[in-house]
């Protein structure tokens, strides 16, 4: 009964995503979908910018030396992960994220609004987020299609083995913790907010949400990366002309809701 009800509601999700894309298709401009914001600020380089890069070059790095690995199959089997290693990786990840928040608006405390941050239109923001989403919907949905054949039980995603080996209410909790709020307060913050909002200083804002997305998808890892890839144009484009943090969480964190409903749906399928 669950499964063919979120079936359903993913049929209506794409059919709202089709009409966002004639939308955009009809109006030929991205202001028709998301108006532009010009209250804005373009981000200097400072000390969180310094720590968000860091963060990436060692991600980047690790993604890499992974995919180097498997390709010549001299990749070690890593160990399952545990609820344990979410919980204090969740935190973690949280706590240096409330750093970097903290750091930045005391570095920019007059601007802060203009970098994201902002409180007013909160409704306004929930619409742009539920929009970043529908949009990124159906070009997310047709590479993961694509990329089924390169997808196995190697390449799922550690949270989902770790679902399917212990299906228990506080595994399911703690992956949504960690995979609906915090990845998306994190990652948004580092790609989008303080990666791509110091690059549209220094590049075009199409050659910024390139680079920004780009990095954030290969990190990411191989297949995930192609499919992941529309999904980060998508939040880089709703940030540029939006200029709302609470937007690209909404988006991101609705996302990953979604994949993580479908893994328990398809979980409940296989029991």
């Amino acid at each position: 009964m669950v499964p063919s009800a979120l079936h359903l509601l993913l049929l209506l999700l794409t059919l709202l995503s089709i009409r966002y894309w004639l939308q955009l298709m009809t109006t030929r401009r991205i202001s028709s979908v998301f108006p532009l914001n010009p209250d804005r600020y373009q981000l200097e380089f400072s000390f969180p910018v310094l720590l968000a890069m860091l963060w990436i070059a060692i991600q980047f790095t690790s993604s890499l030396e992974r995919e180097w690995s498997e390709w010549h199959q001299t990749l070690a089997p890593s160990k399952p992960v545990t609820v344990v290693q979410i919980m204090q990786s969740s935190l973690i990840t949280f706590c240096f994220g409330t750093i970097l928040i903290l750091m930045l608006a005391l570095a920019h405390f007059d601007v802060i609004q203009k970098l994201g941050f902002r409180l007013n239109e909160i409704r306004r923001q929930l619409r742009d987020g539920a929009v970043g989403f529908l949009l990124a919907l159906l070009p997310v949905m047709a590479l993961l299609l694509l990329t089924y054949p390169f997808r196995s039980e190697e390449s799922l995603h550690p949270f989902f083995l770790l679902l399917k080996a212990e299906p228990h209410f506080s595994t399911i909790s703690w992956i949504f913790i960690s995979a609906v709020l915090v990845a998306p307060l994190f990652e948004e913050l580092i790609y989008r907010v303080l990666f791509q909002g110091w690059l549209e200083r220094l590049l075009h804002p199409f050659a910024a949400i390139l680079t920004s997305s780009l990095v954030f998808s290969i990190v990411h890892g191989f297949p995930d990366c192609i499919p992941l890839f529309p999904l980060a144009v998508v939040l880089g484009t709703l940030f540029y002309y939006r200029r709302s943090y609470i937007a690209i969480i909404v988006t991101h964190a609705l996302f990953n809701a979604v994949n993580l409903a479908l893994a328990l749906a398809n979980q409940q399928n296989t029991n």
